[in-house]
């Protein structure tokens, strides 16, 4: 199999997830170009890819996606989560909606308030 260099995966690959194991010592299959696609093949393949992201041939990310921190930058923003009626879900969206702002930020101001408050 010949190192492949250029960006991963190749136009002429398909990669698809497929939850039917394959037994490669009796049954054949190959790849578009014609190889038998073997154990071997796979581990070089797999090295392949490894040697692609170490050499920043295949773009990895490197940092957490998400929201920023409501705390402060470089810390995470601890959770609160409780569960509600559905038609106070709905409320609380529509209202939500109505002011511009999503339902975390219209529970955390009323939350806030509801604290302040008491």
């Amino acid at each position: 199999m010949t190192e492949h260099r250029e960006a991963w995966p190749p136009d002429d690959i398909e990669l698809v997830l497929d939850h039917d194991e394959i037994d490669s010592d009796f049954e054949e299959i190959y790849d578009s170009k014609g190889n038998r696609i073997t154990d071997k093949y796979v581990d070089d393949a797999i090295a392949d890819v490894h040697r692609a992201i170490d050499e920043g041939r295949v773009p990895v990310p490197t940092s957490r996606g998400g929201r920023p921190s409501l705390t402060r930058d470089g810390t995470h923003s601890p959770r609160v989560s409780f569960r509600v009626p559905e038609e106070l879900r709905e409320r609380a969206k529509a209202r939500a909606e109505q002011e511009g702002k999503t339902v975390s930020a219209l529970a955390r101001e009323a939350f806030e308030q509801f604290l302040k408050a008491g």
